[in-house]
């Protein structure tokens, strides 16, 4: 009589499965990295110079991240007021003009946001985009 073959999984079958069961897992570490917001690269705010010369900054683009503790209704947008770490180490406020069409996500107070500002006329800080780190 002869023999009959085994119905079970065969070794090829079973590496294939693995293979896939990994390449599920590393695309899916790979989707969720990239799903990480950060903040912007770029030259940060220098805080302390926003208060002393901050008509001289014009036309600059900088960088800046903190934590809301105001958030005022404006006719073209929104007004933010965020603390942030100065050089010195100490907490100061940053007021950032945020256009209408710039604040496409809820801003919340007592949450971190990271904003990509060009100083305006007058010294007055106006977000070009906004991310939640």
């Amino acid at each position: 009589m002869g023999r009959r073959a085994s119905s079970g999984l065969n070794t090829t079958a079973i590496i294939g499965i693995a293979a896939a069961v990994l390449v599920v897992v590393v695309g899916g570490s790979f989707v969720l990295k990239k799903g990480k917001k950060e903040g912007f690269t770029g030259q940060p705010l220098p805080v302390e110079e926003t208060f002393t010369n901050a008509t001289a900054m014009r036309r600059n683009e900088y960088t800046v991240e903190g934590k809301v503790f105001r958030i005022e209704s404006r006719d073209s947008g929104v007004g933010v007021c965020l603390m942030v770490g100065s050089e010195e180490g100490e907490q100061e406020a940053v007021f950032i003009k945020v256009p209408e069409e710039i604040a496409t996500i809820n801003l919340e107070r007592d949450v971190t946001y990271a904003f990509k500002i060009q100083v305006g006329e007058g010294g007055v800080n106006v977000a070009t985009a906004i991310k939640k780190p």
